[in-house]
Order: structure tokens, then C-alpha cells, then sequence
């Protein structure tokens, strides 16, 4: 069926979404392209080297190599642009509650109290359709689900789709706007947004929240604080230290392996989280600066 048929909000929605259509001008895919073939490739070291085949060092030399000259030579923009726009996509601007009560401050294009937010969906015309919202990760944006969106349109017409498939961009992320400037943004703001994004879709009686990474924090927080969310699902599992088990008594040799490698992992795999939860200013101006730098990390 056609773009169009899934494009539909449903019939009540508080909400003004607009549809949107991603083109990148070209001067600054050519500026894109210039950054990334004038950013210098650090010399071979040890550790940097295929030799040694130590992962924990991280990635080497020769792959950032390899991918720098794919991503150069054989990538082709208009090609996933062109994929992006075959669904529909829209923006919409949603209140932040957080926001000071009567602020009016204007900071370029953003206004204070709210958040313009893009999301690609395919909407169902079926009165029973179940909208389900589904939330991405780090380092990850909404294009993670499209192949899913795709598999959806392919076996389902707009008057079968079960579901209403909303994938939005996390507040920040890919195609929507930053968070406040004015103050800090956490996890319990992101997922207010998200909430908020399907109270304005129309579905704030009920909805499905599913995630992974970031987005599986986000299900949680709106699973226990927003009534509107009646289910979710998510792909990862990240306790808190003070919700893991504290013995191992009554847990299976599986569980036994599994709690080895997270506790493992919590001391050898986090180098970069511990980067972004402690240096979050830094890391951010260091890979804005340019492509490659944000390829290698």
C-alpha cells in the first residue's frame, strides 16, 4: 500500500503533527564529506593494532580505516534518505511540564516549555488497533526500527494493522529538538515527553511502551508513573547494583553465568558510560567536532 495509506492520525488527537520530509542540503553533505576526508587517523600503536587481539583496547586502526573509506567511497545518502521518507514522518511540538511555570525566554529556534519532537509511524485505520510506542537506545536513533515498519507494511494493509507502530527520535536525538538549555534533562523528562507525544497522538488512555537501552529506562519510568501506559516490553535488562542478587543461592548455573559476565562487564565494559555520566560536556564537544571522531566512538 502506499505511503499515504498509514499516514492518518487518528480522528480526536489533541496533538498537530506535521508531516515531515528529511532532505539534507547538499552543501552540508558536502561539508560532511570534506570533514571526515581532512580528520587525520592516528599512527599504528599496540594497541590500536590487529596483533595483539585484545578487544577490552578498543577498536583498532585498521578498522576505522576501512570504515572511513566505505563510508567515503561507497555510502550512499539519497539511497537511506529516500528509505527514511518512503514511511511517513512527522514533527510535532509537545509541552515540557518541567519547564518554569510562565517562562517565555526564546533560545534560537527552541521555546522554553516545550519540545519539538520528529517520529516516523505507520497508523492503523482499525478502531482496535493498540498504539505501541517504540523507543531506541545509545548509541542508536529511530532507523533501527524502520526494517520493522517495513515488515509491517508488507504483510498488513492500513484497515489490518493491529497496531498504531509510533517510533519517535528521543528528545536530543537524530531528528528531534534538544532538551532545555536552561536546565538538566533526565530520564524521567524524556520519558514525560514520550508520554506526552502519545497523550497528543490520542492515545493517552492507553498505550504499549516497549525499548531497549535508553528506551528500555524510558518503558520503565512509564510503566510506574503514567496510568496510560498498560503494558511494556523491553529487549535489555539493566538492574540497579542494589537490585542485583546478592548471593547466589536458588539460581540456576545459566543464571550463575549470566551474573558473572554483567558483574564482568560492569568493571571492564563501561569505559565510555562512565565517560558520558561523568564528563558529559566534554564527550559532546569532542564528538561534534567531527565525523570520524563520532565513528571511532
Amino acid at each position: 500500500m502506499s505511503k499515504s495509506s498509514y499516514a492518518s492520525v487518528p480522528s480526536g488527537a489533541p496533538g498537530r503533527p506535521e508531516p515531515f520530509t528529511l532532505h539534507v542540503p547538499e552543501p552540508e553533505l558536502d561539508d560532511f564529506r570534506q570533514l571526515l576526508r581532512l580528520s587525520k587517523i592516528a599512527p599504528e600503536t599496540w594497541e590500536n593494532s590487529e596483533r595483539h587481539g585484545d578487544a577490552n583496547l578498543g577498536l583498532t586502526r585498521e578498522w576505522l580505516v576501512q570504515a572511513r573509506d566505505a563510508w567515503l567511497d561507497d555510502f550512499d545518502w539519497r539511497a537511506h534518505e529516500a528509505y527514511i521518507n518512503s514511511f511517513p514522518n512527522f514533527r510535532i511540538r509537545v509541552p515540557d511540564h518541567a519547564a518554569p511555570a510562565g517562562q517565555q525566554q526564546q533560545q534560537e529556534e527552541e521555546e522554553e516549555g516545550h519540545l519539538d519532537l520528529h517520529f516516523a509511524a505507520l497508523f492503523s485505520t482499525r478502531p482496535d488497533a493498540i498504539p505501541v510506542v517504540f523507543m531506541h537506545g545509545w548509541p542508536g536513533s529511530f532507523l533501527e526500527f524502520l526494517p520493522m515498519l517495513d515488515l509491517l507494511r508488507v504483510k498488513y494493509a492500513a484497515d489490518q494493522l493491529p497496531f498504531h507502530a509510533v517510533v519517535p527520535s528521543l528528545p536530543g536525538y537524530t531528528l528531534s529538538g534538544g532538551p532545555p538549555r536552561t536546565r538538566d534533562f533526565t530520564l524521567s523528562d524524556a520519558a514525560r515527553a514520550m508520554h506526552q507525544l502519545m497523550v497528543e497522538l490520542g492515545f493517552g488512555g492507553g498505550y504499549v511502551a516497549q525499548g531497549g537501552d535508553v528506551g528500555y529506562f524510558l518503558a520503565r519510568i512509564m510503566s510506574a508513573t503514567y496510568d496510560g501506559c498498560k503494558a511494556l516490553h523491553v529487549n535489555f535488562l539493566f538492574p540497579a547494583p542494589n537490585e542485583m542478587p546478592q548471593g547466589v543461592e536458588g539460581l540456576t548455573e545459566s543464571e550463575k553465568e549470566h551474573l558473572e559476565r554483567t558483574q564482568k562487564w560492569r568493571s571492564t565494559g563501561m569505559a565510555y558510560a562512565m565517560e558520558h555520566a561523568t564528563r558529559p560536556a566534554t564527550i559532546g564537544l569532542v564528538l561534534s567536532s567531527s565525523p570520524l571522531a563520532l565513528l571511532a566512538w
